[in-house]
């Protein structure tokens, strides 16, 4: 399937062509059919496209970005304990703690089917919890900019390393020290 027939074709989330247990996950949240920003994204993102979207609250654009997010890392989901199994694929950059925490739950939810390992951080409260999550291992990090910018100077995650990139929300300002 073509992104384009995707595009006019997915009237559900088959023919979307996420993973089986992410379609599993989708029936039991009781998603029944895409929404129009859930339409237009999964295909692109599955496809390794980039994507830049903009859509009203409540119109599904966490499951837009975190479904085929989901099902692109899914080949690297594993059950070992070993925390060099489970390097992070992705990091959601959230502006607020609350949108990290939601869009954490969210991820989760997503995933309960998958063995990936996920994770957020946030100021406001200890790092050792944080700290002990990220060496266990993650695949999936959602962060906030300051505590991520704590724990890439701590070591405990490398930002520069990871593949994929959400911005679930319109960040003003970016700035990540490179030389370090």
């Amino acid at each position: 399937m073509t992104e384009s027939s995707a595009l006019e074709a997915a009237n559900t989330f088959e023919e979307l062509e996420l993973a089986p247990e992410l379609l599993t996950v989708v029936r039991n949240l009781g998603y029944e059919t895409p929404t129009p920003i859930q339409k237009e994204a999964i295909p692109l993102v599955r496809a390794g496209r980039d994507l830049l979207a903009q859509a009203q609250t409540g119109t599904g654009k966490t499951a837009a970005f975190a479904l085929p997010l989901l099902h692109r890392i899914r080949p690297f989901a594993n059950t070992s304990a070993s925390p060099a199994r489970h390097p992070v694929h992705a990091l959601v950059l959230a502006p607020t703690r609350e949108l990290a925490i939601q869009v954490h739950e969210s991820i989760v939810a997503y995933a309960e089917r998958l063995p990936l390992r996920s994770t957020v951080v946030y100021g406001g409260v200890g790092m050792n919890e944080q700290e002990a999550a990220l060496r266990a291992g993650v695949e999936i990090l959602v962060a906030t900019p300051g505590r991520l910018l704590d724990h890439a100077g701590n070591k405990t995650t490398r930002p520069n390393r990871v593949p994929f990139l959400v911005l679930p929300k319109r960040q003003t300002r970016i700035a990540y020290p490179t030389g370090q």
